[in-house]
């Protein structure tokens, strides 16, 4: 090789290794207030009312957490005889922001506030959102397809949600002695 050549590939390297940091580092690391304040609202829709404002308010915030928390390239736990290791994608920050814009913009194009929005008409507005994003079911964990089904996922999926629905405190993903297992889960107070 050619000390020119050698030299041009190098400064093309250190090129493209300078460009990609920085176009990571361009892009959103955290919701927006104006966002987290949106998706406190929507968040009364699609989650039990029974938790009531406090606790739907605890659940986007602990969401919002998760969201900070979120570190790209990750090595994922891996299923039984699967070789390949994968590993967590992208932050799905910036897509939540837009999809949660969208929303937004929905609501205000109906005139009015999403609060103010009647239940079928934020339903109805969830629901091509979601088909629009393409989720079929509610996925296992949060996925980064959409925000909406990702928050109802980091809910409806958490030891929180079973021990409500059970009404008994199974803590199911909580590390645990096998002792206890065995015996019947003492009820939530």
């Amino acid at each position: 090789m050619k000390r020119r050549a050698a030299l041009q590939w190098i400064a093309s390297f250190a090129a493209a290794a300078i460009a990609v940091p920085a176009r990571l580092f361009g892009q959103p690391r955290e919701l927006t207030a104006e966002s987290v304040s949106f998706l406190h609202e929507v968040a009364t829709t699609v989650l039990p009312t029974s938790l009531g404002a406090n606790g739907i308010r605890g659940i986007v915030d602990k969401f919002v957490g998760w969201t900070r928390g979120y570190r790209e390239g990750v090595a994922l736990a891996h299923g039984y005889g699967h070789p390949r290791l994968r590993k967590s994608g992208p932050s799905p920050v910036p897509i939540y922001s837009a999809q949660l814009t969208a929303l937004a913009s929905e609501a205000k194009a109906r005139g009015t506030s999403w609060p103010a929005l009647d239940l079928d008409t934020r339903r109805s507005l969830l629901d091509t959102a979601l088909t629009k994003a393409g989720v079929r079911s509610l996925p296992p964990r949060p996925i980064g397809q959409h925000v909406i089904a990702d928050l109802m996922a980091f809910y409806f999926r958490s030891s929180e949600a079973n021990d409500r629905c059970y009404s008994a405190l199974i803590n199911r993903e909580v590390c645990r002695p096998i002792a206890i297992t065995t015996r019947k889960p003492a009820p939530m107070r």
